[in-house]
C-alpha cells in the first residue's frame, strides 16, 4: 500500500445512513461516499498501478456495493477511492447485509437462526428506494454479486448495469447446499477464532494465517478497524470479537434459500450489460463454469484476474478498481483505464 493510496481513502467524505430493511423489524446501515474535493493528480496514477485517478472525469450513474459473506461494507472503500464515478461527484454506496458489520449491531436482537441469501436482495432493493435517485451501477463480490443479481431479476430495470465479482451462484444440479452441521464453509466458520483482546493482537494472530497474509494491508487494517467491536466478558475483561458473529456467517455459508440457484437460472432474464470478474484460482469458479455464467448473459463479458483467487478485492484492490474504471468507461465515458488493464494482463 503506497501514502498516495491511503490518502485517497482519507480523503472520501462518508455519511451514514440508518436505513429500514425489506422486513420489518431489521434495518441496515449504509455508507454513502463523496469526495468533498477533486486532486488533479496522485502519485497512484500511472498505468503501473491500474489507477483510475489520472482521469477526465466522466457522467456515471451512483454506485452500490454489496459485500461477501462475512465481510462488511468498508472494505470497499479502497476500491470506491479510485473509481472514476468518484472524482466526476456521482454519489458511492455500501451498505452491511442485516446480519454482518454494523447491520448486525443494530439488529443484534432480532438476528435469526437461519438466512435465505434472497434477503440480501430485497434489503438492496431497500436500500435503492430509499436513498438512491437515479438507477446505479450494482457491484457486488460473491455472496453479494448474487444479491445484485438477483434484485435485478427480481425488479428488472433497478440497475443501470452491473459488476459480478467472482459471483456465487450455480446451475440447479450442483448440490452444494447442507445442513449446517455438514457444510464445510460453515463448520470452518463456526472453528475460526472470534475473540481477542484488542485489534493488535488480532491483527498478529490472523497475520500468522496464510489466508489474511495475502490481503492487501489497508484492506486488513479495514477489516480490523470496521469489522470488529469492543465487549466486556463476564469477569469485566475488555475485548474485541467479530461484528458478523461465526454463527452468522455459518448460517449464510449454509443458506436455506433458492437464491444460489436462481441467480445462475435467471440470469437469462437480466437485460443490462453484466460484467463478471473473476480469479484465475478461483475456488468458486472454475473455467467451464464461468463460460456457462457468461453463456447465460444476455449482454455479459468476462475479465480474469490473473494469480488471483476467490478473495481477489482483498487481495488487489488496486488491479480490481482498474478493471472496474475499464468497464465503467465503457459505458460512460473513456480514458487510460483499458491502458492500465492491458498492463496487468500482460504479467
Amino acid at each position: 500500500m503506497s501514502v498516495a493510496a491511503s490518502a485517497l481513502r482519507t480523503r472520501l467524505h462518508v455519511a451514514r445512513h440508518i436505513v429500514p430493511a425489506a422486513t420489518p423489524g431489521f434495518s441496515v446501515m449504509c455508507n454513502s461516499y463523496r469526495f468533498p474535493s477533486l486532486p488533479k493528480t496522485t502519485p497512484d496514477s500511472v498505468a503501473g498501478n491500474a489507477s483510475a485517478s489520472d482521469t477526465t472525469p466522466l457522467t456515471s450513474p451512483p454506485v452500490l456495493f454489496n459485500h461477501a459473506n462475512g465481510f462488511h461494507k468498508e472494505m470497499w472503500e479502497p476500491i470506491i477511492a479510485r473509481l472514476p464515478s468518484t472524482r466526476s461527484g456521482s454519489p458511492m454506496y455500501a451498505f452491511d447485509c442485516r446480519n454482518h458489520g454494523d447491520s448486525a449491531v443494530l439488529n443484534s436482537s432480532v438476528l435469526e437462526k437461519t438466512f435465505d441469501w434472497l434477503t440480501y436482495a430485497k434489503d438492496t432493493l431497500s436500500v435503492i428506494d430509499q436513498l438512491v435517485t437515479e438507477k446505479p451501477l450494482g457491484i457486488g463480490h460473491s455472496f453479494g454479486a448474487n444479491a445484485i443479481l438477483m434484485a435485478e431479476i427480481l425488479r428488472p430495470g433497478t440497475f443501470s448495469a452491473i459488476v459480478a465479482i467472482d459471483p456465487t451462484m450455480f446451475p440447479a444440479h450442483f448440490k452444494i447446499q447442507a445442513p449446517l452441521d455438514d457444510h464445510p464453509l460453515a463448520n470452518l466458520a463456526l472453528r475460526r477464532r472470534d475473540h481477542w483482546k484488542d485489534r493488535a493482537e488480532a491483527k498478529t494472530k490472523l497475520l500468522e494465517k496464510p489466508f489474511f497474509r495475502a490481503w492487501d494491508p489497508e484492506t486488513l487494517d479495514i477489516y480490523l478497524e470496521h469489522g470488529m467491536k469492543e465487549v466486556s466478558g463476564k469477569d469485566g475483561s475488555l475485548g474485541v470479537t467479530l461484528k458478523c458473529s461465526k454463527f452468522q456467517e455459518a448460517i449464510t455459508f449454509a443458506s436455506d434459500g433458492s437464491a444460489i440457484h436462481d441467480a445462475f437460472e435467471r440470469l437469462g432474464e437480466i437485460n443490462i450489460p453484466v460484467y463478471i470478474i473473476a480469479g484465475e484460482h478461483s475456488e468458486i469458479n472454475t473455467p467451464d463454469l464461468l463460460q456457462m455464467k457468461l453463456e447465460q448473459c444476455k449482454n455479459g463479458s468476462l475479465d480474469i484476474v490473473k494469480d488471483a483467487g476467490h478473495l481477489f478485492p482483498m487481495e488487489k484492490p488496486v488491479e480490481t478498481a482498474a478493471y472496474v474504471s475499464s468497464f465503467m468507461e465503457s459505458l460512460w465515458g473513456s480514458h487510460r483505464s483499458e491502458q492500465a488493464i492491458e498492463g496487468i494482463r500482460s504479467r
